[in-house]
């Protein structure tokens, strides 16, 4: 039998308030304690551009799972471009350093503005945007040459997406300095004699492995109306395991925020 020390008629009237005061701290946090985690959406640091701004993210789902990863420009730098260089610039972009992000293959995001377009003419040759998601540290990505021979090693075929291709090292499909191959899909409708390109998705290589994931689009599309949504043909195996890979690319309009967003999402585990 369990005794407890005797309390005035005061005593027990105390006691009682104050565990009456403290029964709502003790219900918050419980509430607190049970509730699920929210869906979220990360930033990276916003990068210039003109005398707007773009900037990465990462949103993951209630269980933290990584649900999408993308670059968010705002209106004022689609208003500012820069003309120069004539080949292009690149902005380079740091992913948010998170759980979600460390779910997935990538390590950052190259966002390249290409004035005058590039190689191969006349498909490439539009003004547009190289939204490059890469798959290797930046200093490494940074240190790749023209004619790099490491960019003539290839990965296994199954690595790739079946029907992609690259072709021997002359232009226009050579290594290209800070990014490497590119592989092309050669049914994307932009193949297709009298259709312009609009929207295509590249695949990179370097030294043998899957270097990147490119969605590649013109900046003649980045209207409020756009929305784009196309699955990313899969490879049959995947240049590391253990991660989430995404399976479709989007580029639509943030009416809320007055940005554009390029996003890979619908991301399987591989």
């Amino acid at each position: 039998m369990t005794t407890y020390p005797s309390l005035t008629l005061g005593g027990w009237c105390r006691a009682i308030a104050l565990l009456a005061l403290g029964m709502p701290l003790l219900l918050a946090c419980s509430k607190d304690s049970d509730s699920p985690t929210q869906p979220a959406t990360t930033y990276g640091t916003s990068v210039t551009i003109g005398t707007g701004a773009a900037r990465s993210f990462v949103s993951a789902d209630a269980n933290g799972k990584p649900t999408e990863i993308g670059v968010a420009v705002n209106e004022a730098a689609l208003a500012s471009l820069p003309t120069t260089p004539a080949t292009g610039i690149m902005y380079d972009m740091p992913l948010p350093a998170n759980n979600a992000t460390s779910q997935m293959p990538f390590d950052h995001i190259s966002f390249d503005w290409n004035p005058n377009g590039h190689d191969p003419s006349p498909i490439y040759t539009l003004p547009h945007f190289d939204a490059h998601f890469y798959m290797q540290p930046m200093a490494a990505q940074h240190a790749i040459t023209l004619d790099d021979p490491k960019g003539d090693i290839f990965p296994a075929s199954n690595k790739l997406p079946a029907g992609y291709i690259t072709a021997p090292n002359v232009a226009p499909a050579r290594t290209i300095p800070m990014m490497g191959r590119h592989w092309v899909d050669p049914t994307s409708p932009e193949y297709t004699p009298g259709t312009a390109f609009t929207h295509t998705l590249i695949y990179g290589t370097y030294d043998g492995h899957v270097t990147f994931v490119e969605p590649m689009f013109t900046k003649a599309i980045l209207v409020p109306a756009v929305s784009i949504e196309r699955d990313i043909k899969q490879p049959a195996v995947y240049e590391v395991t253990g991660k989430f890979f995404p399976t479709k690319y989007v580029i639509r309009y943030n009416a809320e925020s007055k940005e554009y967003i390029i996003l890979l999402k619908d991301m399987v585990l591989h």
